[in-house]
């Protein structure tokens, strides 16, 4: 039996023609671009302070027909859900970096406040419409608990030498406590009820996380 060697040489290579856009990629992108239009309107509203904007403002502003607007949305849960998504990435840009994890603290604890004051005070008329949904909105829950375990993380990267001399369960109760401090809830009473300006409110959540690690009085 003869065994022939076949050697197989690769044609020479030709230049790929070039790639035309399908009707449908065309339709994808401007269906994308019109959903994000709706859902940067609907946060533009609440920031302009109307908490319960209609359809037809939201459309007017987004630049687009009501029906586009139901079209992308079925319902208010499923648009608070995006523009909340958009939110962070608006945010993540624009507040302070994280607090550091040494030196004094008083620093620390200064540094966390501007951090999470500024997101407080920057985010207040989406967070009042998302605690509106919250209980009613499992995505929106979502969102929520995400952002306060956010907090939990950063406070405990902040003050993990005091942390890390108290027992599991002192420790569990401290983390809440300071969790508290620098909630929006607080931020809200803080402002809106107690009626402090930006900076007084921002010392006053200082003072209470070095509280946090004050001497108990008997």
């Amino acid at each position: 039996m003869i065994f022939v060697r076949v050697v197989v040489t690769p044609e020479k290579s030709t230049p790929a023609p070039p790639l035309i856009p399908r009707k449908e990629d065309g339709r994808t992108l401007r269906s994308a671009n019109t959903r994000l239009s709706v859902a940067e309107a609907y946060l533009n509203l609440l920031d302009g302070g109307d908490l319960r904007p209609t359809a037809k403002a939201i459309a007017a502003e987004a630049g687009v027909s009501e029906r586009a607007v139901f079209r992308h949305f079925q319902d208010m849960e499923t648009l608070h859900s995006e523009a909340a998504a958009l939110q962070i990435q608006r945010v993540s840009r624009e507040i302070p970096d994280p607090a550091p994890t040494s030196g004094r603290l008083v620093e620390r604890a200064s540094q966390l406040a501007i951090r999470w004051c500024a997101l407080n005070e920057r985010v207040t008329p989406v967070r009042r419409v998302a605690l509106l949904h919250e209980p009613f909105a499992p995505e929106v829950a979502r969102r929520l608990a995400w952002i306060r375990g956010i907090a939990s993380t950063e406070i405990e990267q902040t003050f993990l030498p005091e942390l890390d001399a108290m027992s599991q369960e002192a420790r569990r109760r401290k983390v809440a406590a300071l969790a508290v401090c620098v909630a929006w809830e607080t931020w809200s009473e803080i402002r809106q009820r107690q009626q402090l300006d930006i900076d007084a409110a921002r010392e006053t959540v200082t003072s209470m996380l070095v509280c946090m690690f004050a001497p108990a009085v008997a």
